[in-house]
């Protein structure tokens, strides 16, 4: 039942990681390390080898919830993209709220020094700083083809901005003018371009991660400050604004109603396993 139960948990919590990582301004990273999970699964790829079933036990329901977050829902948020997209974005940043309390948890875990914080304004400078930069170029949404070079480019950033939590990839895309075309293959299941995808996704995650692994390992309490920095900064280049009325009302409780989903499941994650395992 207990691994019944686990196989249930990360399915889901891959589900989310799938929806975050198409959606514009949201860290599948970040959600992955609220919910513990992210350093096992970063040990997991690292170490496929050597711990190949223990690994696949672990990254198998994640990897599957993963791919049909991204399946099941491209078409959801493309509708979503023009009917509802302020309010979608007040879901997604109250449930990424919602996670903050147990992200601090987990960098603090082995104690909290004040020199950690040092790396959180690093990154939120860093991030805000990025976010003016972009600003300052014109937008080509829709200019872009999808052709080998941008294909390959699509794949190494979504292992970008899995890999590298508080790195929204969706909004790279958006930015480069690739995320709109890069969304309707999904929902048209071109498998062609799928594959392109994949590959350089693998290309980009194969350094990354040892690098990920590394500073985690060595300097866990300055990496995970790191990640909390950029998620501050990544939900302020996101934030919609606020409308008047009845509609600020409504988006306010959606917003709520979204971060106390998202602490009440981070909250079940603790009790359940403090630190999850590749077993």
């Amino acid at each position: 039942m207990d691994h019944k139960y686990d196989f249930i948990k990360k399915l889901l919590l891959g589900l989310a990681l799938g929806i975050a990582s198409i959606t514009p301004g949201i860290s599948a990273g970040v959600i992955a390390a609220a919910a513990g999970l992210y350093e096992p699964a970063v040990r997991a790829l690292v170490n496929f080898r050597k711990e190949y079933r223990q690994s696949f036990r672990f990254l198998f329901p994640l990897g599957l919830g993963v791919a049909a977050g991204i399946l099941l829902f491209s078409r959801v948020w493309q509708q979503l993209m023009f009917t509802a997209e302020f309010r979608v974005l007040y879901v997604f940043l109250g449930l990424v709220a919602g996670s903050i309390p147990a992200l601090f948890k987990e960098a603090n875990c082995h104690g909290f020094r004040k020199r950690y914080l040092g790396s959180t304004l690093v990154a939120l400078a860093i991030i805000l700083f990025t976010g003016r930069l972009m600003a300052w170029f014109p937008q080509f949404s829709g200019r872009v083809e999808l052709d080998v070079a941008t294909v390959l480019l699509s794949g190494a950033v979504l292992a970008f901005g899995s890999i590298i939590p508080g790195i929204s990839s969706s909004l790279i895309l958006m930015f480069l003018g690739i995320y709109e075309k890069l969304l309707a293959t999904f929902i048209q299941f071109d498998l062609g371009t799928l594959a392109g995808v994949a590959v350089g996704f693998v290309l980009a995650a194969l350094p990354l991660l040892k690098l990920v692994d590394l500073l985690f390992r060595k300097y866990r309490g300055f990496a995970y400050y790191g990640v909390i920095g950029i998620l501050f900064g990544s939900m302020v280049m996101v934030f919609p604004g606020f409308r008047t009325g009845i509609t600020l009302i409504m988006d306010l409780l959606f917003f709520l109603a979204a971060a106390v989903l998202s602490w009440a499941t981070m909250r079940l994650q603790k009790g359940h396993k403090k630190t999850p395992s590749l077993k």
